[in-house]
């Protein structure tokens, strides 16, 4: 049942006449009479009396008031819950974000954005490498990832990072740099996720795990069970427990911003998106 038509009636009966209604809601009085007729024929009554003195409610259309009110008053109370919950919609903000970058880059970029746009409240999930299916189910807005869990989404690159060798504190080394084939030499402990894993030759010595925080790998490597090559994000938190050493062949990965479709995105999250991106302008 179109509200509109039943707020028309209404209007029909109120200002007493169709040409008076229809002048008021910008309709031709054949228009009006039209519609009316349209609601009648639906509801199988007569609602209103026509006459020389105008119109009004008929019998039938008397006995039906308390309901087309009741009808009304409550498309009027879905519409205010609706807007209201746009508005929450748009002054809140779900993220998700790999744990390395949430301990790394996140604190500072949300106390910057929160001092700019105090009125939008953040959520942070840290997840790993499930991102991409909490991205597409829409219980993240946003995702803070490296461009691999980014495909298939609009992304906005944000900074290069350089993946460094890690290993245990008394590892044998004492150059600057290392090579892949050399590390390698060491059980490297990692998991399937890893970026480093498509690089790998494949009779590789290796620790599999199954983590979505690299400071499992981390603690492992502290332990002196192997070594690994991280982004240098994951190590934020962990100096001091293991040691880094740069790759002589730079290896980078790209993070960035990943949303399902930037068009059809709140404001909280364009601005969010926008805010982020100025915080790494010669990067990306």
């Amino acid at each position: 049942m179109d509200d509109g038509r039943l707020r028309a009636v209404l209007t029909a009966v109120d200002r007493g006449s169709f040409s008076k209604a229809a002048a008021e809601l910008g309709y031709t009085q054949s228009a009006m009479t039209h519609l009316v007729n349209n609601i009648e024929a639906e509801l199988g009554c007569t609602l209103l009396r026509r006459g020389s003195h105008g119109v009004a409610l008929s019998e039938e259309g008397e006995k039906l008031l308390p309901y087309i009110k009741s009808v009304l008053s409550a498309c009027d109370a879905l519409k205010m819950a609706a807007l209201e919950l746009g508005k929450t919609q748009e002054q809140q903000l779900n993220i998700g974000c790999f744990a390395s970058i949430a301990r790394s880059e996140l604190p500072t970029i949300l106390h910057r954005f929160g001092e700019k746009y105090p009125d939008i409240k953040v959520n942070v999930l840290v997840r790993g490498f499930e991102m991409p299916k909490l991205l597409e189910k829409g219980e993240v807005q946003l995702a803070l990832v490296d461009e691999t869990c980014a495909e298939g989404f609009d992304w906005t690159p944000l900074r290069k990072v350089p993946l460094v060798a890690v290993v245990p504190p008394k590892f044998k080394w004492d150059k600057e740099k290392i090579s892949l084939s050399k590390l390698l030499e060491s059980p490297l402990i990692s998991c399937p996720e890893q970026y480093i894993e498509k690089l790998l030759p494949p009779d590789t010595k290796k620790i599999q795990v199954t983590a979505t925080d690299d400071g499992t790998i981390l603690s492992m490597v502290a332990g002196g069970l192997g070594v690994a090559v991280l982004s240098s994000l994951s190590l934020t938190g962990y100096e001091g427990t293991v040691r880094t050493i740069e790759l002589d062949e730079p290896i980078v990965v790209r993070i960035g911003v990943a949303v399902r479709n930037s068009a059809s995105q709140s404001s909280a999250v364009r601005r969010f998106v926008r805010f982020v991106k100025s915080c790494y302008p010669d990067e990306g």
